[in-house]
């Protein structure tokens, strides 16, 4: 993934120069403070929560999936200062490197961590695929933290002897002391800073301080001495502090936690208890808890012992899977050109905590379920109708697909995309991943990218998503930038979880085995069984051995070469029953890609950028649409399917509708399902995408032309001052 790092730089100092000034106002006690629940931990999404105030956020925890949540909603994530985390498990940390990716590109000069030691390993393990040079990670190893909107006391709890051997413990110590075990869990007790009385003018003139500077000294909490020589103290002329909740967020992974939570003396204060004033008590609590955890005796009584009216949030499996209104409103959209091909995404049934659900905590405090996700099919439905001449253009697809003669009638193999954006998930597109099933029940994963389970449990519901993991026999990487692979722990974490115990076969380069054994090493053990892309070449030796053991799978040959991107990048075949696909990966224009895929019935090719736009392509080692177009043409592809589009493209893709006159070329979605004998389909649906997306595609026109405009000035600018310095040389020489 490719950066423009003078850009990131230029912006990196520009936001240092903000925090400078910002550093020299006077500090003030937030007066608006609220949380957000950004992942209820649903199948496939994370639990992450938001603390938002004026000045600063907030994050607790970053799943999978909480960058494109962050984006999608418009949470200003440059804005974020603390991370905390509860436990360094993948299902906390598995979205952190992504999350970074983008704030380091957006010039965030640094950042502070809360939370177990290891979680910094994290950054030096992942550095020969990623480069995070341009932000600056400290972490806060203290037992407490505070800063000027909040105080947060650290409760850390360890497993009870019976699983561990070690007595349950929520001793206070340094955070340094939690690199010894990955297994402690830490808790939050968040306790936001009173918020100063207001001034009473009537006070100050019975008191004799006059109006101006002095009343503005005691409003800020100064002490004033008046003329006569008396000293006004604040307490004497403001109203009463303004207490704000006090919320806890809350980790419990196994009932091997449970008696070190009962005995944690960090809760009592926040409890019923005799002396415990009700302004101490918690208000809030989010259990990042699972549900078999939480329905204990144990846990319950663990409730118990906080006020009745307490708001418990609880972030588990059991919650609804429905995070993003974006999928579900162009799946709507897209299902009304083919609803095969477009299947409608089966909704949750999942009950309980939505995602973006809201708790105010200042001025106000309360919950607040405006803010909740919300899938209204029937609205998304009618919008897509009203797109400009929407009955016209739909006949006439209807038309042109009744008069389709179907040549191939092969169901399989069968490919679902599951991302098709490029560097960075959107909400329209997330990143690399493409499902094949080579026969019922059977599939291969080309890719994974972050969230790339989420996106399975979407596409399928969690049942059905629960069968296609169990049955998934290989995942191939195709290289080691992190938007191809981040998503990859997760499917072999879930997979366990589902009492699979045959180890998953990764095909991949070999920097990959070194990450995931690092990981396991460090973190929580994983198992795989991994082989090497190059020993998939056709001139590998063990070529011949290695596609044998794939052919229990519906794989008849598999085989790789190199490509030109970053370092170890392969591209693909597979065979399956005498019909070829053919993967690229990311790459520039490969002479190895068109000699691995002669005559292949599908090519699968990365489109970075529109045509035009080669230069840039070349820069970052990869393809403009035209240039993917010519790989299948030089390839004799029978089919060539686009994906991999930057996400300035997240609606529609911007080409020429040209290109699908010849029938054999077609555009990639999320959630598209497209079988050998639909793909004709493909090149006759472009005039309807453009209807359902009019105002997208004249925006991309418009961007278009005004890119290639400021291009050919600048090659206009560069050719003068080539033509200046020339003048000048010239003038130089003798006669």
């Amino acid at each position: 993934m490719p950066t423009n790092r003078n850009i990131s730089e230029q912006l990196r100092q520009q936001r240092i120069e903000r925090q400078k000034k910002d550093l020299q106002k006077p500090t003030s006690i937030a007066p608006n403070i609220h949380l957000q629940i950004l992942g209820n931990g649903c199948p496939g999404g994370p639990r992450s929560v938001y603390v938002f105030t004026d000045t600063s956020r907030y994050l607790f925890n970053c799943g999978e999936g909480t960058q494109k949540l962050c984006q999608e909603n418009k949470i200003k994530m440059p804005k974020t200062k603390h991370l905390f985390f509860t436990s360094p498990r993948w299902e906390n940390i598995g979205g952190l490197i992504g999350y970074l990716l983008t704030l380091q590109d957006t010039g965030v000069p640094g950042l502070e961590i809360n939370g177990h030691k290891s979680i910094m390993e994290l950054f030096q393990i992942t550095r020969n695929f990623i480069s995070l040079n341009l932000i600056n990670l400290t972490r806060h190893d203290e037992s407490e933290f505070s800063d000027d909107v909040m105080k947060v006391q650290y409760v850390i709890l360890n497993k009870s002897s019976n699983c561990t051997g070690m007595e349950a413990t929520t001793k206070r110590v340094r955070l340094e002391e939690l690199a010894i075990s990955n297994d402690a869990v830490i808790s939050y007790i968040c306790k936001p800073h009173p918020k100063p009385g207001k001034l009473s003018p009537q006070r100050c003139t019975e008191m004799g301080v006059p109006s101006g500077p002095l009343f503005a000294k005691l409003k800020a909490g100064e002490e004033v001495t008046l003329d006569d020589g008396r000293v006004v103290r604040p307490t004497d002329v403001l109203g009463q502090d303004e207490r704000a909740p006090i919320f806890i967020i809350l980790e419990c992974p196994s009932e091997c936690y449970l008696d070190a939570l009962l005995n944690a003396d960090e809760f009592r204060p926040h409890q019923v208890l005799d002396g415990v004033s009700e302004a101490d008590m918690a208000s809030l609590i989010v259990h990042m808890t699972p549900k078999n955890v939480f329905d204990t005796a144990k846990y319950q009584a663990f409730l118990k012992k906080f006020p009745s009216n307490t708001v418990n949030l609880h972030l588990c499996e059991q919650n609804s899977y429905e995070l993003s209104t974006a999928a579900y409103r162009a799946q709507y959209r897209l299902n009304l050109i083919h609803d095969e091909i477009f299947p409608l995404l089966p909704r949750s049934t999942g009950v309980g905590i939505g995602a973006l659900t809201r708790y105010s905590i200042r001025p106000h405090y309360g919950l607040d379920l405006t803010t909740t996700v919300k899938i209204v099919p029937q609205q998304y439905i009618e919008e897509a109708k009203l797109s400009p001449n929407f009955d016209l253009v739909q006949g006439q697809l209807k038309h042109r697909l009744a008069k389709v003669e179907q040549d191939e009638l092969r169901e399989y193999p069968r490919v679902t995309f599951l991302g098709t954006g490029s560097a960075i998930p959107s909400k329209d597109r997330n990143v690399s991943a493409i499902l094949i099933a080579t026969k019922v029940n059977t599939y291969l994963l080309l890719d994974c990218g972050e969230s790339t389970w989420s996106q399975i449990v979407r596409h399928y519901g969690v049942e059905n998503a629960k069968s296609v993991l169990r049955n998934l026999q290989c995942i191939y990487i195709s290289h080691m930038h992190a938007d191809h692979h981040l998503g990859l722990i997760t499917i072999l974490k879930e997979r366990v979880n589902l009492g699979v115990e045959v180890n998953l076969r990764i095909l991949g380069p070999s920097e990959l085995c070194v990450w995931l054994k690092k990981y396991s090493d460090i973190f929580e053990r994983i198992d795989f069984d991994f082989l090497h892309c190059a020993a998939f070449r056709r001139d590998a030796e063990e070529a011949v051995t290695n596609h044998e053991s794939f052919k229990h799978i519906g794989v008849d040959r598999l085989s790789t070469c190199y490509v030109p991107h970053c370092k170890d990048s392969y591209g693909i075949c597979i065979d399956v029953d005498g019909y070829s696909v053919v993967y690229s990966g990311d790459t520039k224009p490969s002479s190895n890609l068109v000699a691995l895929g002669q005559g292949c019935d599908l090519l699968i090719h990365e489109a970075t950028m529109e045509t035009g736009l080669e230069e840039d392509a070349a820069l970052k080692a990869h393809c403009s649409t035209a240039q993917a177009i010519e790989i299948g043409r030089q390839m004799n592809a029978k089919f060539t399917l686009l994906t991999h589009f930057s996400q300035r493209y997240c609606k529609l893709p911007n080409v020429d509708e040209v290109i699908f006159d010849e029938g054999r070329v077609g555009c990639a979605f999320d959630h598209m399902e497209v079988s050998p004998k639909q793909l004709q389909v493909l090149p006759l649906i472009y005039p309807m995408l453009k209807c359902l997306f009019a105002e997208h595609f004249h925006l991309m026109g418009v961007r278009s032309n005004t890119t290639i405009r400021n291009r050919l000035q600048r090659v206009q600018r560069q050719g003068q001052q080539g033509a200046e310095v020339e003048t000048n040389d010239n003038e130089k020489k003798p006669e």
